[in-house]
């Protein structure tokens, strides 16, 4: 899904920083993304990145017109239905590279959210 764009130890720290409403920290891993990503040079590391801009963003920002901002996170088969549009979307050609990044992105984070509720379940 990330195509390997970043190791998924830092992507999940920036996502569990996030759903902890720890922003600041949001900020300093994201920047650690951005350099770990190096010189943006291609259309999908662009979108990758806008679109973690863009999680980050919807949180902060507490606008309650966003879509994160309804997102149920305890409704597991709505996270699913969502997980696989993301990464269909990541994924086809008609798309460009740019938005194919984004989605990514996207995917990447309700995989963290499903992931994190399935280690919970288990505990």
């Amino acid at each position: 899904m990330n195509k390997t764009i970043i190791p998924s130890k830092i992507l999940n720290e920036f996502f569990e920083t996030i759903l902890n409403r720890r922003f600041s920290e949001a900020d300093k891993v994201l920047q650690e993304i951005e350099r770990k990503i190096g010189e943006v040079d291609n259309n999908f590391k662009r979108g990758f990145l806008q679109g973690l801009k863009g999680i980050l963003y919807m949180y902060r920002s507490n606008d309650q017109d966003t879509f994160l901002s309804t997102l149920d996170l305890t409704n597991i088969n709505a996270l699913k239905k969502y997980y696989s549009e993301f990464l269909e979307d990541s994924k086809k050609k008609l798309h460009s590279d740019y938005d194919r990044g984004y989605f990514s992105a996207l995917a990447g984070y309700i995989r963290f959210i499903l992931k994190s509720i399935e280690s919970k379940q288990k505990s």
